[in-house]
């Protein structure tokens, strides 16, 4: 025994007689073993140990009696010494009445704080340490904590527990063909014992720092049952040689069905640290004597946590997330702050094309930090000043945090801060600032899929090899490819003839990084959204699900509202189109579709308000589906908005920049049409000319402050009465008489966002109507496929 532990137990046991009495007992305790699941369990009958020992987790009853932990309440000759844990974490060690083994202790908190092992794994690697040859256990508070209300170790000579000397018997012998390796951490390293019974990992580590990080990637990877504060498990720790190792035992429940039956395989014994890990403590002389490998067994599968949830467990030890990168702002100075140096707010500045930092001029300048977790990274810088909603009605700057690494590059004369992060924390964000975390989990799901696809085939377009050019031997050769070559990239982004300004946006325009963090991409926050917990277990249980189209990843586009009909990729983007991505209504029953590309369709469709997913005004669900400053307007289905006509005159031009030069607004005249009815092309004709502008996103934008909901829209002209003039009467005065009788406007439309793909509000209520989220995806992506893909 330890020096330290021999000189208090014979203080102890001298003057305590009835802890005296109890360790004397243990010499006449009966033990025998049996076999398993390959591995020699020792079952233990001491007669003179107390029996109703047996924890009890009542909450009524740890309320009602007092704790017998706590130092007021302990019997008057119960002694103990002071054991100083890490950050002024204190406790109290004292012997144990009750012993399993000799040498027996416990070492309780010295306040009366519940059971939990978050940031105390640390004071345990110090215990093993300090008192060598000794191993200390942890009960959980729902697996096998005798108090439950009160923070407690236990810790006995080394050698007494079955699987603690298998575990020694491998290492040492270098033998780990029982184990199977799963992560590490630096030196430490995990695995899971394959013998015995479900749930058993094994870790072994030179230092307490990389030892604790790998113990606690083990919990934060296994589940933790509502309402309670840390998944079910046991754990023991011991020291030899130059390592540490550790055993934990995964848990379902507390007692088995064998504690509450009446029958002949009735036991009195609920499963505690000891006896899962081999050692098995049998209270009444019956059960003691019927006791054998089938009951054992039954009690091991009932406790341990089930096979579907390790299978959890492993999948996400080992699972891997790719990384991106996301522009997050840019400007002449960034303010930022690292967590972990504490030095506080610092600045950034440009200056003569780099970037100043603390006095020191750097091309870029990188702040690392891990990405490779297999569940979800904590904050590791902040951002002042971040400006969200770009150009839209909630536009507003705020400080926000973010996990993964923060680096600083120079573009366009500013200073851009990018973050790069694992794309599965990446989502955590996204679902958070898309929605509310609250929504039901098989739209966050949904969700999931989406957004890792959308984002995943960004990055994959990116990383494809530029197209090869021709060969080139002169310069006169390369002057005309590199001309050829700007004028294919400028048709990319524009179309139509002199008259026309048609125009879309790609992702490909971010050339430093993958993706921005506002709506031009998806809405990233960082960790400043708090994620519920329905997000965190919608991306965990979609980890890698992409949706997969003719073998490459789905470009899956979403918006908030498609207004009833789902729009297809060439309205809104380049000239092609997508099997998944094709004109349907969002309805479940199958209906005649009219064809909105006709003008007359179009208005019946939109000055109507047709049954479908989205048409809802639920605010039940809309308040979970929508962020707050969503919700500042409720207009998404179906909207209006008023302008007169020298208030549209000069919005347009301001909007427009005034590039185009038309003067006062005469009228607006759909042009194309597609499948959702969302306008195209649109002619805006003034006194001055006219000009045909598009595409969907340039019409939003001239049209609106910000951005029109949608470019499905009807106008309708109204004279200074009030009165309405038929549109036909308003082109045909102005090309024949060039007159103009009209004073306001309305445009009425349908629809929030360019409606392709998967429309939030439409999902949403599918979620609630109880549809799955795999049904959600092919409704919304017809003719798609759901793969989890392992090389992401």
């Amino acid at each position: 025994m330890n020096k330290e532990l021999d000189n208090f137990f014979s203080k102890q046991l001298s003057s305590w007689p009835q802890a005296a009495a109890s360790f004397r007992a243990l010499k006449s305790a009966q033990t025998r073993t049996l076999n398993i699941g390959g591995l020699e369990v020792v079952l233990q009958h001491n007669p003179g140990r107390i029996k109703s020992s047996t924890a009890n987790i009542d909450p009524d009853y740890l309320k009602k009696r007092a704790c017998f932990l706590c130092e007021k309440n302990r019997p008057a000759e119960q002694m103990h010494f002071t054991f100083e844990g890490r950050k002024d974490r204190m406790y109290q060690v004292t012997v144990n009445p009750y012993p399993v083994f000799p040498g027996h202790i416990v070492i309780s908190a010295a306040n009366h704080t519940p059971q939990s092992m978050w940031h105390r794994f640390s004071d345990m690697t110090d215990m093993v340490r300090t008192w060598d040859g000794y191993t200390v256990m942890y009960n959980g508070p729902f697996s096998g904590a005798s108090a439950p209300d009160h923070m407690h170790f236990q810790g006995f000579p080394q050698g007494n527990l079955p699987i603690e000397k298998e575990v020694n018997r491998l290492f040492d012998a270098s033998d780990e063909k029982d184990l199977r390796f799963l992560a590490s951490i630096q030196e430490a390293k995990l695995y899971q014992y394959n013998k015995y019974c479900r749930g058993v990992f094994v870790l072994r580590g030179e230092t307490q720092k990389s030892l604790a990080k790998l113990f606690y990637r083990l919990l934060d990877c296994s589940p933790v049952n509502e309402g309670e504060n840390e998944t079910r498990f046991n754990a023991i720790l011991w020291h030899t040689g130059a390592e540490f190792r550790c055993v934990v035992i995964l848990r379902d429940k507390h007692q088995s069905s064998h504690y509450f039956t009446d029958g002949p395989d009735h036991l009195t014994m609920s499963l505690g640290c000891v006896d899962v890990m081999g050692y098995y403590i049998v209270p009444e002389e019956d059960d003691y004597k019927k006791l054998d490998t089938r009951l054992i067994t039954e009690m091991l599968n009932e406790d341990t946590m089930t096979q579907e949830k390790i299978d959890g467990v492993v999948n996400r030890l080992t699972r891997t997330q790719p990384t991106i990168r996301v522009g997050i702002m840019n400007g002449k100075e960034i303010e930022f702050e690292i967590i972990s140096d504490g030095a506080g707010p610092q600045k950034v500045t440009y200056q003569e094309g780099k970037i100043n930092y603390n006095g020191a001029l750097y091309d870029e300048l990188e702040f690392g930090a891990n990405n490779s977790s297999t569940m979800f990274a904590e904050p590791t810088f902040i951002l002042y000043g971040v400006t969200i909603g770009v150009d839209f009605h909630w536009q507003r700057k705020v400080t926000q945090k973010f996990a993964g690494s923060l680096k600083f590059i120079v573009e366009d004369n500013k200073i851009t801060a990018v973050n790069i992060i694992g794309v599965e924390d990446y989502l955590l964000s996204v679902i958070s600032s898309e929605m509310k975390s609250s929504a039901t989990l098989e739209f966050l799901k949904a969700h999931s899929v989406i957004s890792r696809s959308w984002v995943m085939s960004q990055i994959k377009d990116k990383s494809a090899p530029a197209p090869k050019g021709p060969e080139i031997n002169n310069v006169p050769e390369l002057t005309t490819y590199v001309n050829a070559g700007n004028v294919a990239a400028a048709a990319a982004k524009t179309a139509g003839n002199p008259g026309e300004y048609v125009k879309w946006f790609g992702h490909s325009d971010h050339k430093n990084f993958d993706v921005c963090a506002d709506d031009h991409c998806q809405r990233y926050q960082g960790l400043t959204m708090a994620a519920g917990e329905n997000v965190r277990i919608a991306i965990d249980q979609t980890w890698g699900q992409v949706m997969m189209s003719e073998g490459e990843i789905v470009d899956a586009r979403f918006s908030k509202s498609c207004g009833g009909m789902m729009e297809k990729f060439s309205a809104c983007w380049d000239d092609k189109d997508y099997p998944y991505l094709i004109g349907i209504t969002d309805t479940a029953e199958e209906s005649t579709k009219p064809d909105l590309t006709k003008e007359d369709e179009a208005k019946k469709w939109i000055l109507s308000s047709p049954k479908s997913f989205c048409n809802t005004t639920d605010n039940s669900i809309l308040s979970q589906v929508l962020n707050d400053y969503d919700l500042e307007t409720k207009a998404f289905y179906r909207w209006d908005i008023s302008y007169g006509r020298k208030e549209l005159t000069e919005l347009f031009e301001r909007r427009s920049e005034n590039m185009f030069g038309l003067g006062p607004i005469v009228y607006l005249k759909p042009v194309e049409r597609s499948v959702s009815a969302r306008l195209v092309r649109l002619e805006v004709c003034g006194e001055n000319g006219s000009k045909v502008i598009g595409k969907e996103l340039i019409i939003r934008r001239f049209l609106s402050e910000s951005h029109l909901y949608s470019s499905a829209f009807v106008v309708k002209y109204y004279d200074k009465a009030g009165n309405e003039i038929p549109e036909e009467k308003v082109i045909s005065d102005w090309e024949n008489e060039k007159k103009v009788e009209w004073e306001k406007l309305t445009l009425f439309g349908a629809g929030w966002g360019h409606g392709v793909g998967l429309c939030q509000i439409g999902a949403a209520v599918m979620s609630y109507s109880g549809y799955t989220y795999e049904q959600i995806l092919q409704h919304y992506y017809p003719t798609s496929t759901l793969e989890r893909r392992s090389d992401l």
